[in-house]
């Protein structure tokens, strides 16, 4: 492995990684298994607590322990397609490999002093009897090819999440098996790594951390490209008649001048963008459609069926820029 985990495997203040006393809990019920997953950091969140996960921020976690509510993570539709697709994965890597002995995993394995848990997709023995788990996951084509680097290697959060299964399940190596889910293909990519003292402990270390701080109520830092619904959740309402000085500070006042910029820009785009738009309206006149090169522009007749206000006709202004295989609606 290459680049930041390789890195963390590096760590040149390694202590010895000691035995840990690991629960396995039998689940029966969904329900029941997202209680347990509430009162730990669990192996698919650790990465927030590096900054390289791509749904928690260690703000967002931080937040979650301190009680307060969200949306479940498991309720998007991303996370829904990998629960569908982990049997095919299975299916697929039993074909690809079929002297390993693949199992579901049906335990939550937890570490109770560090609150510290795991549920992998699959336990598994190699063909030399050596244990490991697999965790499946899926990915768009345009996602395999960005954050997968084209199967070259997986990305630093889901090794960091195999990495925190080996640690609590006790076993040697890891496989990580992403299934590319495109119309007309179902490849399976299978990348293997051992299992790592260096980075078993940094995991460690960070759990702990993060767990000081959020008994002590110490927030940990935004990630303000990503935690703003964290933001507002945390601070619901406001003390009625409160007043904070900020005069004094030279960084907020270099954010609101940054901010009135970028509002005076936005204004000036959007001035041009409907200027741009009517003259494609009168360029295009009666025609439904034109023909540009490496853009699709469609004017065509919709009709907006009545709910509360009543039904209406209009045409609808559509440009589809087909370089970057997106498409912009307007009206």
């Amino acid at each position: 492995m290459s680049g930041l985990y390789a890195q963390i495997q590096m760590c040149a203040d390694l202590e010895k990684v000691v035995e840990r006393m690991i629960e396995r809990r039998k689940i029966t019920d969904r329900a029941e298994w997202l209680e347990w997953r509430k009162r730990d950091v669990t192996a698919s969140t650790v990465g927030g607590l590096f900054g390289c996960h791509p749904y928690v921020t260690a703000l967002r976690l931080y937040a979650e322990k301190r009680g307060t509510e969200f949306e479940p993570l498991d309720d998007n539709k991303i996370l829904r397609r990998g629960r569908w697709l982990e049997p095919a994965i299975g299916k697929a890597v039993g074909e690809m490999e079929p002297a390993w002995q693949l199992t579901p995993a049906t335990e939550y394995y937890r570490d109770p002093d560090l609150r510290l848990g795991a549920t992998p997709d699959f336990l598994l023995l190699d063909e030399q009897g050596r244990g490991g788990v697999l965790q499946a996951k899926t990915a768009a084509p345009h996602i395999y090819q960005r954050d997968w680097q084209g199967g070259k290697e997986p990305p630093l959060w889901i090794l960091l999440q195999a990495a925190t299964e080996m640690l609590l399940t006790d076993t040697q190596f890891a496989v990580v098996a992403v299934m590319v889910v495109d119309p007309f293909s179902l490849d399976v990519t299978l990348s293997r790594f051992e299992r790592g003292a260096a980075v078993e402990e940094k995991i460690i270390r960070q759990v702990k951390k993060f767990w000081q701080m959020v008994e002590a109520g110490e927030e940990p830092e935004p990630d303000f490209g990503r935690d703003d619904a964290v933001i507002r959740a945390l601070h619901p309402r406001a003390d009625r008649g409160s007043l904070l000085d900020l005069r004094s500070s030279n960084e907020v006042m270099d954010m609101l001048v940054r901010r009135a910029d970028a509002n005076a820009k936005i204004g000036e785009l959007e001035n041009e963008k409907k200027m741009i738009e009517a003259e494609l309206r009168y360029r295009l006149g009666d025609h439904e459609s034109a023909l540009v090169d490496g853009f699709k522009v469609t004017y065509k007749n919709v009709h907006m069926p009545e709910r509360i206000i009543p039904g209406s006709d209009n045409r609808q202004l559509r440009i589809y820029d087909q370089r970057a295989k997106g498409s912009t609606t307007h009206d």
